[in-house]
This record gives structure tokens, sequence and C-alpha cells, in this order.
């Protein structure tokens, strides 16, 4: 069984299919944008040096910020005649117990205390540091952070009375 041939001009004309394919090729080659344009060719790869725009944003002046519109931090504020509050928490600390002995100890708001030792001790209006310098038989004198003064804590006396 003999099989026919695909191309129309292959029984006629034996050797032409094969000299077409051949000049189709090479003159494809030759076209703009083809393989062969002399020594520079075009490739995916990245610029050796890349130059990337810099983003400037103005944020003086007035104006809200489109992201936050709430926000409060592009408002000036004028703090230069404001003094620091200073709050006073002396009223917040409790001196609840001293135990004596060859190196006395404090209990303030529930926190142990030696002569020297430094700790921050929780308030109702956040956290406060504070430093014991002295203790005494009914009373412990503290220094605040932040506060210029020595503050004396005293012990206070509580009478219980049984049997009533």
């Amino acid at each position: 069984m003999r099989l026919k041939r695909s191309a129309p001009f292959s029984g006629r004309y034996p050797g032409l299919c094969s000299k077409v394919s051949w000049l189709a090729g090479a003159f494809l080659l030759c076209l703009p944008g083809g393989v062969v344009q002399g020594a520079e060719t075009n490739t995916n790869r990245a610029p050796t040096q890349v130059v990337l725009p810099q983003s400037v944003f103005a944020t003086e002046g007035a104006g809200k910020d489109p992201f936050f519109p709430n926000s409060k931090r592009r408002i000036k504020r004028d703090d230069s005649g404001k003094q620091p509050v200073i709050r006073d928490f002396s009223n917040l600390l409790k001196l609840t117990g001293i135990a004596g002995g060859v190196r006395p100890i404090a209990t303030i708001n529930n926190l142990t205390f030696a002569v020297g030792e430094e700790q921050e001790v929780k308030v109702d209006g956040g956290k406060v540091k504070i430093r014991v310098i002295e203790i005494r038989e009914k009373s412990v004198v503290i220094a605040i952070e932040k506060q210029s003064q020595p503050i004396e804590l005293k012990l206070r006396d509580v009478n219980l009375k049984f049997g009533e």
C-alpha cells in the first residue's frame, strides 16, 4: 500500500518544496524584529540601572488625612508655655505593713520593698515608680518619680475590738 504525499507539488516538482521552505525561512530571519539584527538583541532582562521616582507627600498645612480622617496628628499643638502636670500619687499609695529586723521590709500597695529598692507600683491612674529611702518604726520615707520632695507614708493604727 502506498501513501499519498500531502504536499500538492511534491509529485511533479520533487525538489521545489524544500527550496521554497528554505527561502521562506531565510526571508523571515531577515525581517525587522527577527533574530538577526546585528549585535543588538532584545531580552526580557531588566535594565542595569533602575531609577525609581521619589514620592513626595505634603503633610504641612491644613487638610484631612484621606486614610484617617479623624486623626489628630496633623493638628499643630502649642506646648511652649505649658508646664507638665505632675500628679500627686501619695494619697493612692498605702503602707500596709512593716517587718523589722536586720534588714527591715515595708509593704506598699501589696509590694515588698527594702531600703534602696525601686519598683513600679500600680495605682488608679496607671503606674508610678517609687524608691524607698528609709524605713522607720511606723512609717516609710519614699521618693516618687518626677517629684522633687520625698514623702512619708505612715502606718495606720487599726484597733480591732474582739468580743463585742
